[in-house]
């Protein structure tokens, strides 16, 4: 991967996809440090013209669901729900395309 540099640095966490699993490809997504980063690295792409956009919103801080939850900590929900940034990929993505992504994602971390 083009952001395989960005993972070894500790800027952005990626996909892994165990051996025993499979990948269904209907989703990239990078992990961010913080959600800070994450929602200035979401302005940027969409200053490039990429439509990148956070993922996950917890059931358990919704309006419906605060009410129902037993109020437990649930770290890793909030981490994702944070940190978690999905990239564009769909099924004309060109290369080209999947290069100007990359191009900007490293664009941003190099800023």
């Amino acid at each position: 991967s083009g952001l395989r540099v960005l993972e070894t640095q500790g800027a952005i966490g990626l996909p892994h996809i165990p051996e025993y699993a499979t990948n269904n490809g209907h989703l990239f997504f990078i992990l961010c440090q913080n959600i800070e980063v994450r929602t200035h690295l979401i302005n940027y792409l969409n200053g490039q013209g990429i439509n990148a956009v956070f993922h996950y919103l917890p059931l358990h801080k919704s309006p419906y669901y605060a009410a129902k939850h037993g109020g437990r900590g649930l770290p890793n929900t909030d981490k994702f729900a944070d940190t978690l940034l999905r990239l564009p990929l769909f099924y004309t993505l060109t290369d080209s395309e999947q290069q100007y992504i990359i191009e900007n994602v490293l664009a941003f971390f190099r800023q």
